[in-house]
């Protein structure tokens, strides 16, 4: 089988056809630290600046060798447009520090309605994001570029003072206010979507960080979670673009409804969900990545050599690859906790396990 493009190769994956290999599609977001400290950028320098950003992003895929470009690669940029401010007072040194928000758009439920829905071309720093899409789209024409959205209920985090603290118990006293700001936070979401999907996008990517199995109930997320990303699935669906979902944590309770109630193109999730168990019950109707481990105590991405990465990521290849409709991919972001050359023996690993006969 010839070579394919990047974008080749994870088109064909995504809609299962045989790509030529495993594609390696990764959530790069503080991993990104690495580059900004060796280029002598703070975090507000490069999330601020068209320029300094694209320097950062490109690397991805020249450096690391991933099949595409995400960004942004931080998760404030919706709550920020929505009003609420950040800070990047400095925590460690260095200007390594992501911006926090210190100062919240909601604080009282009738703020919500003083709140409108931004414009991607003008508020905030969206400007940013898509200027860098569209340069990236100029230059690598071949590589897929994920444009990141917030999922409606980590946006509220961002916008509502008391932060998911605040929201788990709104949601238990049912306050409709919630409901009012979640649907304002989805059509934000859209909103942006369609903007870096007209800059050059060719998939929209998100994540619930904070619905998670040990916060909240499958009924609760049937309520708080399922109906906001179906909007956002079926905006972007009408593009013609795909959806791709990923669930912190264990996504295990909440499977059902990701895929036979969000439905998107693809799902990808921690190593607490049994790889095995999602490819053989959900591998035909969906697309499937994952999940070689990043973010627990244990995490071979973090703390393993780069030969236990790749014996890790060989697992799960051997696993998701039969029959296509898999992506290589870490069981979450990748932070700034993972060392450069185990991101690298990832993609490493899909060169050498993931060939497609």
């Amino acid at each position: 089988m010839s070579t394919m493009t990047p974008l080749e190769r994870t088109v064909a994956a995504l809609t299962f056809k045989k790509p030529d290999r495993v594609p390696v599609i990764l959530y790069f977001q503080s991993g990104v630290q690495h580059d900004v400290q060796e280029l002598d950028y703070t975090w507000e320098e490069v999330l601020n600046h068209p320029r300094k950003l694209f320097q950062v992003v490109e690397l991805q895929h020249t450096k690391y060798g991933a099949d595409n470009f995400f960004l942004p690669v931080d998760f404030r940029v919706e709550g920020e447009a929505l009003g609420s401010k950040l800070d990047y007072m400095l925590k460690c040194g260095g200007g390594m520090r992501m911006g926090v928000v210190s100062d919240w758009a909601v604080k009282t439920p009738s703020d919500v309605k003083k709140i409108c829905i931004p414009d991607p071309t003008k508020a905030g720093r969206m400007p940013v994001i898509l200027d860098v899409i569209r340069k990236l789209k100029k230059k690598y024409p071949d590589v897929p570029i994920a444009g990141f959205v917030n999922g409606p209920p980590d946006t509220v985090a961002d916008v509502l003072e008391g932060r998911y603290k605040r929201l788990y118990v709104e949601m238990a006293k049912k306050s409709s206010f919630i409901h009012d700001l979640l649907e304002l936070c989805t059509q934000t979401s859209i909103a942006f979507a369609k903007a870096m999907i007209e800059a050059g996008a060719g998939a929209i990517a998100t994540v619930e960080g904070g619905m998670v199995d040990e916060a909240v109930s499958p009924d609760q997320y049937a309520e708080f979670v399922v109906p906001y990303h179906r909007k956002i699935r079926d905006a972007i669906g009408a593009l013609g673009v795909p959806y791709i979902y990923h669930q912190c944590e264990n996504a295990t309770p909440f499977m059902d409804l990701i895929v036979d109630g969000i439905q998107p193109a693809l799902v990808a999730f921690h190593d607490s969900v049994d790889l095995k168990w999602a490819k053989e019950k959900y591998g035909k109707k969906i697309a499937i990545a994952g999940n070689v481990s990043v973010s627990k105590s244990d995490a071979v991405l973090m703390f393993g050599t780069p030969e236990e990465v790749m014996a890790a990521a060989k697992k799960c290849i051997e696993i998701g690859m039969p029959g296509s409709g898999y992506w290589l991919s870490a069981g979450c972001e990748i932070h700034h906790g993972v060392p450069p050359e185990n991101i690298k023996a990832l993609v490493k690993a899909a060169a050498l396990y993931g060939v497609y006969k």
